[in-house]
C-alpha cells in the first residue's frame, strides 16, 4: 500500500539525509545528500535527495502517505511560513521552493531534535528495554520543545520517570537553551524521560553556524578543539585518531590540564584556557603537531572519563542492563570501546548511523508508528540501505572512461578481490546497495593487505591523500576476531575500538594504532555477506582472518555513491584494481612509445583551460578544469592541450613542438602522459 510511505528527513541543516519506509517497516532507501552533491556533510534543501530516493522506489509525491523532519537550529514549520518570500528575495536557493523539498501535499509532522535521535535507534534496539543516552552538539531549543504545533512532537509529551532530572534548575541567565545530552527508558515502544541536560545560548541564533565556538555539551566542546586544530568543526574523527600520537610525539609525561571536566550534570569547561590557545588552524605547520597531539589527547581523556562517570552512576540509578548510544558523541569508537569494557552494562547498542544522518531514520519511524500503529521490528536492518546499480548502468559509466581502463568479466569478485590483495594490491570495492552512515560496510570500500607495513602510509599519502597519523580499521571474520583482539564484542558496524593481542601486532601493522588498538568491523556471513566473502578468500589465500577497510572516496569527499563516482576516485588514486559489481577494472598503462606516437591525441569533453601572464605575454601560471577538479599546469602542457583536436598524429605534434620551439622529445613525451594520466585528453 504505496499511501503508507513516510517518508524521513533530516532537513535545512548539516549532513541532511532521507529515509522511506513501507507500510511493514521496511526501509525502501536511505541516503545522505552528500552522496548525491560530492559535498562532505552537504545541508540545505532536500529537492534533489528527494527526487533520487522517489526515482529509487519508483515513486511520486502521492505515493506518500507522511513526511516527519527535524532540524536542530530552528523549527520547519516556522521557516516554511516565510520560505516563498525570503527565496524571492534571494535569499535562499531556488530549489528551497521546489515541490520535493516542500512536499506540501503530503501531510507533514515534525520532531525535537533529541527525540528525534532516540527514534533512530529504538526500532532496532536487540532488546526490549533498556535506557537510551543521546549525546551530541547540541539539539532544539527549551522555547522550540514548548512551543504549541498540531503537528510537532517533543520529549515534553513523553512521561518522565519517578526519578526524572533536569540540569540545571534554574534556566534564567540565558535569552535561550539547547538540549546538550538527554536519556530515555524504553520498554518495547514507550518511553520516558530519565534525565536531560541544558546548554545555555551564548550567541544569537543566526551566529549558529556549526562553529561551536562557546557552548557546553560533550559534542560542542570536542568539535571547538577540532575546530582549533585542523579549521573543521566536524573533523572529529581527526582528532580521535590523532589523540594516541601524544604518547609518540611526547612521551608519557603528566597531563594535568583539562579541557573539561565533570561531573556532567555540572560540566566545568576552562574556557579561558581554550580561548588563549596558540596555533589556531596551523596543521600545515608541522611544528604544531606536538601541541596539537596532546591537545586531542587531553579532550579525548576527558570525555571517556566525564562520560564513563555519568553512565556508571546512571546504570546503578536506573538498574538498567542495557544500553543504546546515539548522536553525534557516539560516533567516538575509543569512547565507545571504554563503555563496552567498562560501563558494567550487559549489552551496548550503537546504531550504523548515530549522527545526524540517522535523524532521517528515527523520523521516519516515529511517522510509520504514527500512522500505522506498526510495532517496529528488534532487528537491525544493517547498513546496506542506499541505491545499488545495475550491470547496464556499470557498463555506460565504463564506456565513459574507456580510453584509460582495461576490463575483465569476473564471476566471482570476492574471491578474486582476495586473491589480489594477498598479492598485494590494493583495491577498490564497489558491490551492491550503497551504505546509509558513515563508514564504509561492505558495499563502497577500499581494501588493502593488514599485514603490509607500509600499506597505512601508502594509503594515507598515494591513495586517500590525508593526514599520515590517520588509522585504518580492521574487519574481522567474526568468529576469529577473540583470537586477535582479546575480549572483542561484536562490532558490525566499526564502533568500537578495542586492544589488539601483543603476539599478532607484528602480524597485522597496518590496522593497529599508535596506542596499540585498533577499531574494528566484526564480519558475520549474515549482516556482511560480501566483504565476509572477500575476507574468507584472504584468509585462505594469506592465513590471516582479516583485511584492511576503509571509505571508498579520497580526503575532502564522501563515500563514492555511483558507478561514475567509483572509477572517477580509482582513476584519481593510487589504486591498483577496482572491482565494480561483475567487472575488475584496472588502469591503462600509457603506450608505449611507437605506438602513442601513432595515436591521435584529443582534449576530453569539457575540460577548460586558464592562463596567466606577466605583462610581456610570458605565461606565469596554468590551471585546468575538468570534472569539478583543477589541475596545476604548464605552458607545455597547455599548447599541447590545445593542439590536441583529435585530427593530428602525435609524432605530428611532437615534430611541431620540437621544429618551432625546440622542445626536446622527452619532456613533451613527459607533458602528454600527464594530462593523459589526469584525463584531460585521450588518445584515439
Amino acid at each position: 500500500m504505496t499511501s503508507h510511505l513516510v517518508l524521513g528527513l533530516n532537513q535545512y541543516t548539516h549532513s541532511a539525509a532521507a529515509c522511506l519506509l513501507d507500510h511493514t517497516g521496511e526501509v525502501v532507501v536511505a541516503l545522505a545528500k552528500e552522496r548525491l552533491t560530492r559535498k562532505k556533510h552537504d545541508g540545505g534543501d532536500v529537492a534533489e535527495l528527494v527526487g533520487a530516493v522517489m526515482e529509487t522506489a519508483g515513486i511520486n509525491q502521492e505515493d506518500l502517505g507522511m513526511v516527519v523532519a527535524n532540524n536542530h537550529l530552528f523549527r520547519i514549520d516556522s521557516f516554511h511560513s516565510t520560505l516563498e518570500w525570503q527565496t524571492a528575495q534571494l535569499q535562499h536557493r531556488p530549489t528551497f521552493t521546489d515541490s520535493r523539498n516542500l512536499l506540501s501535499n503530503v501531510p507533514r509532522s515534525e520532531l525535537s531534535h533529541h527525540l528525534a535521535h532516540a527514534w533512530s535507534v529504538l526500532p532496532w534496539a536487540p532488546f526490549e528495554k533498556g535506557l537510551i543516552v543521546v549525546m551530541d552538539g547540541m539539539g532544539s531549543t527549551w522555547e522550540d520543545l514548548h512551543s504549541p504545533g498540531e503537528n510537532y512532537f517533543s520529549d515534553i509529551e513523553i512521561p518522565a520517570s519517578q526519578s526524572f532530572e533536569e540540569y540545571p534548575a534554574d534556566r534564567t541567565d540565558y535569552p535561550g537553551w539547547r538540549e546538550a545530552e538527554s536519556v530515555y527508558a524504553f520498554n518495547g515502544t514507550q518511553l520516558e524521560k530519565v534525565w536531560k541536560r541544558w546548554i545555555p545560548e551564548k550567541t544569537p541564533v543566526f551566529l549558529h553556524n556549526y562553529g561551536f565556538e562557546n557552548m557546553d555539551s560533550l559534542g560542542a566542546v570536542y568539535s571547538r578543539i577540532s575546530s582549533h586544530i585542523f579549521g573543521d568543526w566536524n573533523a572529529c574523527g581527526k582528532v580521535m585518531g590523532l589523540a594516541p600520537w601524544d604518547d609518540v610525539w611526547n612521551g608519557a609525561e603528566n597531563r594535568s590540564e583539562k579541557v573539561m571536566s565533570g561531573p556532567l550534570e555540572a560540566l566545568n569547561v576552562d574556557w579561558e584556557r581554550l580561548k588563549s590557545l596558540p596555533h589556531g588552524n596551523k596543521w600545515a605547520d608541522k611544528n604544531n603537531h606536538g601541541f596539537y597531539a596532546k591537545l586531542a589527547n587531553e579532550v579525548q581523556s576527558d570525555l571517556e572519563d566525564i562520560v564513563l562517570d555519568f553512565l556508571i552512576r546512571l546504570r546503578e540509578k536506573t538498574g538498567e542492563r542495557n544500553i543504546c548510544l546515539c548522536g553525534g558523541v557516539a560516533l567516538n569508537s575509543t569512547l565507545n570501546g571504554r563503555i563496552v569494557r567498562e560501563a558494567g552494562f550487559d549489552n551496548v547498542f550503537i546504531p550504523p548511523w548515530p549522527g545526524d544522518d540517522g535523524i532521517a531514520m528515527g523520523c521516519a519511524w516515529f511517522g510509520l508508528e504514527k500512522l500505522n500503529s506498526c510495532p517496529p521490528p528488534k532487528a537491525s536492518p544493517g547498513p546496506l540501505l542506499g541505491r545499488s546499480f545495475d550491470e547496464p548502468v556499470i557498463a555506460e559509466a565504463l564506456k565513459e572512461v574507456e580510453p584509460w581502463i582495461e576490463t575483465e568479466a569476473i564471476k566471482e569478485p570476492a574471491n578474486a578481490a582476495g586473491t589480489a590483495l594477498a598479492d598485494g594490491e590494493m583495491v577498490g570495492w564497489f558491490q551492491g546497495r550503497s551504505e546509509f552512515g558513515p563508514r564504509a560496510l561492505g558495499a563502497r570500500c577500499i581494501l588493502a593487505d593488514p599485514r603490509d607495513p607500509k600499506a597505512a602510509e601508502r594509503l594515507n599519502s598515494a591513495i586517500k591523500k590525508r593526514e599520515a597519523f590517520r588509522p585504518f580499521a580492521p574487519a574481522v571474520l567474526e568468529e576469529e576476531a577473540e583470537k586477535w583482539f582479546p575480549g572483542a564484542t561484536t562490532s558490525p558496524y566499526m564502533s568500537i575500538t578495542v586492544t589488539v593481542a601483543e603476539d599478532c601486532k607484528s602480524s597485522i601493522p597496518a590496522v593497529v594504532a599508535a596506542d596499540g588498538t585498533a577499531r574494528i568491523q566484526t564480519l558475520g556471513v549474515n549482516e556482511s555477506p560480501a566483504l565476509h566473502a572477500v575476507a574468507t578468500s584472504f584468509y585462505e589465500a594469506a592465513g590471516i582472518p582479516m583485511i584492511l577497510n576503509t571509505s571508498f572516496n579520497t580526503r575532502g569527499e564522501p563515500i563514492v555513491e555511483t558507478p561514475h563516482d567509483a572509477l572517477a576516485t580509482f582513476l584519481d588514486s593510487g589504486l591498483d584494481v577496482l572491482f565494480l559489481g561483475q567487472q575488475k577494472v584496472k588502469r591503462k598503462a600509457f603506450p608505449p612509445s611507437q605506438q602513442a606516437e601513432l595515436s591521435t591525441p584529443r582534449a576530453t569533453e569539457g575540460t577548460t583551460v586558464e592562463s596567466t601572464s606577466d605583462p610581456t605575454g610570458e605565461i606565469l601560471a596554468v590551471r585546468f578544469s575538468a570534472r569539478g577538479k583543477v589541475f596545476d599546469g604548464n605552458a607545455l602542457e597547455q599548447a599541447i592541450l590545445e593542439a590536441s583536436d583529435g585530427d593530428i598524429a602525435m609524432s605530428e605534434i611532437q615534430a611541431h613542438f620540437q621544429n618551432e620551439f625546440e622542445v626536446p622529445k622527452e619532456d613533451f613525451l613527459e607533458a602528454i602522459k600527464r594530462l593523459w594520466t589526469l584525463r584531460l585528453i585521450s588518445l584515439d
